[in-house]
Formats: structure tokens, C-alpha cells, sequence
């Protein structure tokens, strides 16, 4: 089966777009609610839910605390966590980015002019169309700059999509049929057992990534490197300065949902190195 991510303007109608995909294929949709259901059933926190949004963080948290780190690692942890079944349609929040080297991902971009756009919104909210058009200009760059800030990439780069689609042209009828027949069609590969797992394995590093720096315990000398060796199984490699900070590490990341197994090279270096 099919694993789609679906990225859309502001006011495109991505989402009725991707529900209609979805229905079509018989594959389970991802949007906003499904995505911190998922999260929450990952272990993940109430707290740290909220974090979950596709908002570049603000010049205080970017320079005073490590939270815009943890959400990102989070996000990925839960988007990998889906993709690893290897079907389904996720909406935005950045899917196509993280999914990116998984060639068994088809990536599509819903777009429309921002005239559509500030006009359906509109239409549909009672807005007179000086603040829909800014709304929709508001929107697009809190988007872009959610991928600028954390990917380094630009949201609206072509290249990172297989296929995209101009709702002035074409209309949604036409565009739920094109992905629905794309993703059936022999160049869209089935996911394979080695990407699968190579999904589930980054899912479960993203969610230690996002404990570890959660608990303060990134090193004066670099951050830890941490790797899903196997199902369940992590290895946790770096440098500390003391048998307490690499003890508190190892139980940090055993502690964290899915893990079964930890191993460590952790070297503590001497006194005053």
C-alpha cells in the first residue's frame, strides 16, 4: 500500500484533499488530532503534545531553553513512528522532509493562488478580503519559516515534492485522482522491509534525542550520539565528566518508552582535562 504525505498552502483545501485520498485508498489519515493521539499513545507527554506544531520558535526560546530541539526530535520520533507501517497519508507537518530518503514515500504539494485562497477563506470565515489576504500571507510564511528554521530547507522548493498540483487549474476532483492513481502506479515502490526498519529505528532515536536534551544531560564536550541498534535497542556513545553524569545518561534513555535494551561508551574524562 501507499505512503503519501500531502503538504498544501494555507486555504487550499489540502486537507479535504487528503481525507478524500485517504478514503479512496482505504488508508488511515494523519492530521493534527491523529498525529497527538499517536503521540500520546508513544508514551510521549501532554506537555510535550503541545509542542507539536509547524511554528518556528520565537528569539527567547531559540536562545534560553532547548525546547524548539525537543519538539523537533519529537515530531520526527512520531512521523517516523507512522511511516514505519509503511502506508497511510500524513499532512504537513514537515513528512516530507523527514521522509525524505525514503523513496518509497510519494510526496505531493497542494497549491493555489493566493487570491483562491484569501478569497475561499473569505467566503467561508465572513472576512473581508483584506485580512483574509493577510491571514493567508501570515500563514505561508509561518510555514516556510517552521522548515527554514528547522531543516534549512525552503517550503517552497519544488524539488522536494513528486508531484504537485495547481488547484486553479485543475480543481480537487481531479486532484484526488491523480494521487490516488500515482500512488498505485508501478514507479511508487512499496515500502521495504529494511526501510521499515530503518524508520522504526529513527522514531525511537528522535524520542531519546528529545529525553536526553528534556533532562538537561547534553555535554560540555558535544552532544551524545545515540543509536537504535534494534528493535528496542539503543547505544549511547560520548564524553562526561564524571560516573554520575553517565549513570543518570543510561538511566534517562532506558526510561524512555521503547527502549529494552542500552548500551554505552561513555568516556568519563579526568579531572580538570
Amino acid at each position: 500500500m501507499a505512503l503519501i504525505t500531502i503538504t498544501s498552502s494555507f486555504g487550499s483545501g489540502g486537507e479535504k484533499i487528503a481525507r478524500r485520498v485517504s478514503e479512496q485508498l482505504g488508508l488511515e489519515l494523519f492530521d493534527d488530532r491523529k498525529l497527538q493521539e499517536r503521540t500520546l499513545a508513544m508514551g510521549i507527554s501532554k506537555e510535550d503534545v503541545g509542542g507539536l506544531d509547524e511554528k518556528a520558535p520565537g528569539l527567547f526560546d531559540r536562545l534560553f531553553t532547548n525546547r524548539p530541539a525537543i519538539y523537533l526530535d519529537l515530531l520526527g520520533s512520531v512521523v517516523y513512528d507512522i511511516a514505519s507501517n509503511g502506508e497511510g497519508v500524513i499532512i504537513g507537518h514537515a513528512a516530507q522532509v523527514f521522509l525524505k530518503d525514503f523513496d518509497c514515500a510519494l510526496h505531493v504539494r497542494i497549491h493555489a493562488s493566493e487570491t483562491a485562497r484569501s478569497q475561499w477563506l473569505a467566503r467561508e470565515e465572513h472576512m473581508n478580503q483584506d485580512a483574509s489576504l493577510n491571514l493567508v500571507r501570515k500563514m505561508d510564511k509561518r510555514f516556510n519559516d517552521f522548515i527554514q528554521y528547522g531543516f534549512n530547507r525552503d517550503w517552497n522548493d519544488l524539488s522536494e515534492y513528486d508531484l504537485v498540483l495547481n488547484l486553479d487549474k485543475i480543481g480537487g476532483d481531479w486532484a484526488v485522482k491523480l494521487i490516488a492513481d500515482l500512488s498505485r502506479s508501478d514507479e511508487i515502490k512499496e515500502c521495504s522491509l529494511s526501510s521499515l526498519e530503518a524508520m522504526e529505528h529513527s522514531s525511537l532515536q528522535r524520542k531519546v534525542d528529545a529525553a536526553i536534551i528534556k533532562n538537561h544531560l547534553t555535554s560540555s564536550f558535544g552532544p551524545f550520539h545515540v543509536e537504535a541498534t534494534g528493535k528496542g535497542k539503543v547505544h549511547v556513545t560520548g564524553l562526561t565528566y564524571s560516573n554520575e553524569d553517565r549513570n543518570r545518561v543510561v538511566e534517562v534513555v532506558k526510561s524512555v518508552p521503547g527502549v529494552s535494551e542500552v548500551t554505552a561508551d561513555i568516556t568519563v574524562m579526568p579531572p580538570g582535562y
